[in-house]
């Protein structure tokens, strides 16, 4: 009978690590993290296929604002999957964790915190492409 305790103890604690380990890996594959801090400072603004800086031009405080809305995925993607077309932002920034750069086209949206981990998709990147693209000069 003990004999019989001892494996229905094991089985239980297996299927308790297997499902919290489970739980992990979903819960890390969909919650949402914010892109920036709240200390978030952005340094350049770089737009257009050849990359033309912009930062001057920019209100910064109004573009922060908006990135300190924008989610992104509790994943990551490898290497910069982003193509530079005429509608391309960069964001190169950082925040108290260190660089956050942030890249914003028509193909995908992504943020590289620097990590060395690649590309975190954004939640909603058309739409804050579009609200970022507002605020930028017209060309």
């Amino acid at each position: 009978m003990k004999k019989r305790w001892k494996i229905l103890l094991v089985c239980v604690v297996v299927v308790a690590a297997v499902a919290a380990i489970a739980a992990g890996i979903c819960t890390r594959y969909v919650l949402h993290y914010p892109a920036v801090g709240e200390d978030y400072q952005i340094h350049i603004v770089e737009v257009g296929e050849g990359l033309a800086d912009v930062t001057d031009q920019v209100d910064l405080e109004a573009l922060g604002s908006l990135l300190q809305n924008a989610k992104r995925l509790g994943y990551h993607r490898g290497g910069n999957t982003v193509r530079m077309g005429k509608r391309h932002v960069l964001i190169l920034g950082m925040d108290k964790t260190g660089p956050v750069n942030i890249s914003l086209d028509e193909d995908a949206c992504s943020v590289d915190r620097g990590d060395a981990l690649g590309h975190y998709p954004l939640v909603n990147g058309e739409e804050l492409l579009d609200q970022v693209w507002a605020l930028l000069p017209e060309p």
